[in-house]
């Protein structure tokens, strides 16, 4: 396709950073993915870029994509009221888990109404349309993604002595925020559940506010030499983390469609998650049992012992696992997304 006959698209993210701790990173591999074919006008949801998004549209671009900002979104709704273009706006999530101010909700449900809906699965595609109303014609279903072969990069010795971790301790790794939505508060029940075992380390990659409690709890249960805290690390790092772990560990309280199970599917680590949001439709068949309810966290620690007991089902979880997350890269989902600025 010769440049001049690309589309232009106005993508309006919450943070504008290639290399950041949060999924936002893999924005940027969609955009790397469809250079050929689409002119990204790039913009965070905040400050003068608020403005800059009506220039968008002069410069050539019909549609609007937004990833989660209420304020772009609703900039993007009033450019393209007054000059034309689609507005499609992610989100993909638990909103109705967690109360907002009445203005705040009020403006969500206007977003929702008068824009495209773009969310990640069907099954949350239905819980939005009843719970706020939305007509089914206004919502497109296109998946998250991540670039696979980033996450199959380096053998588990390798990346276990560029990080210093012992070769012989089975790794349980928990890389996520640290907060109460991404169950970061049940990380010290979990593993107390571990107290008398000398083989197995934690290994927690995140930060927020739940991080001055853990260390609390931790230090109270005398639980310091089962785990390890590294802090945030950006996304280009987590690769590292994903190659050196037998387990990845998710037990929240509220999801979408975690990137995080694709980056431990791709890197073929079998993993213990809460059973919320798009969860069981985006796990392996062979996978489901270790998908279980929030806040269970005795079954948690008894699923990872299962795991950590059998290496054949490991392998065997690890091996579906890769195979399954192949329909999740972004060089799959991208055409997907291209479909959906050509509407």
């Amino acid at each position: 396709m010769r440049r001049e006959e690309k589309l232009k698209v106005c993508f309006i993210l919450p943070e504008k950073a290639e290399d950041t701790a949060t999924h936002f990173a893999h924005k940027w591999e969609l955009m790397q993915e469809l250079k050929e074919e689409v002119d990204f006008y790039t913009y965070a949801g905040a400050g003068l870029d608020l403005v800059r998004i009506f220039f968008a549209r002069f410069q050539g671009a019909r549609a609007y994509y937004i990833h989660y900002s209420f304020k772009g979104a609703l900039v993007a709704w009033l450019a393209a009221k007054l000059f034309g273009g689609r507005v499609f706006y992610w989100n993909c999530g638990m909103p109705w888990l967690y109360k907002r101010g009445w203005f705040e909700e009020r403006v969500f449900r206007f977003i929702l109404r008068h824009t495209i809906l773009v969310i990640a699965t069907q099954g949350l595609a239905d819980k939005y349309a009843k719970r706020y109303g939305l007509d089914k014609k206004q919502i497109r279903v296109v998946p998250n993604y991540i670039r696979i072969s980033q996450l199959q990069n380096k053998p588990k010795e390798e990346a276990r002595k560029e990080l210093g971790l012992s070769q012989d301790k089975k790794v349980v790794l928990f890389l996520h925020r640290l907060s109460r939505r991404k169950g970061a508060h049940l990380l010290p029940e979990i593993i107390k559940e571990f107290s008398g075992r000398d083989d197995v380390l934690f290994l927690i990659v995140g930060d927020g506010p739940e991080r001055n409690n853990i260390e609390l709890r931790i230090k109270n249960y005398e639980l310091w030499e089962k785990i390890r805290m590294v802090g945030s690390v950006s996304n280009e790092q987590t690769s590292l983390y994903f190659a050196a772990a037998d387990i990845y560990l998710m037990p929240s309280e509220e999801e979408g469609m975690p990137n995080a199970l694709l980056e431990a599917m791709a890197a073929g680590v079998p993993f213990v998650a809460s059973r919320v949001a798009s969860v069981p439709e985006i796990t392996p068949p062979g996978a489901a049992e270790f998908v279980l309810p929030y806040g269970e966290t005795h079954l948690f620690a008894e699923k990872i012992k299962k795991l950590l007991a059998d290496e054949e089902l490991r392998e065997k979880i690890s091996q579906e696992e890769r195979e399954w997350v192949q329909r999740y890269d972004v060089s799959v989902i991208a055409p997907r997304y291209l479909e959906l600025f050509q509407e």
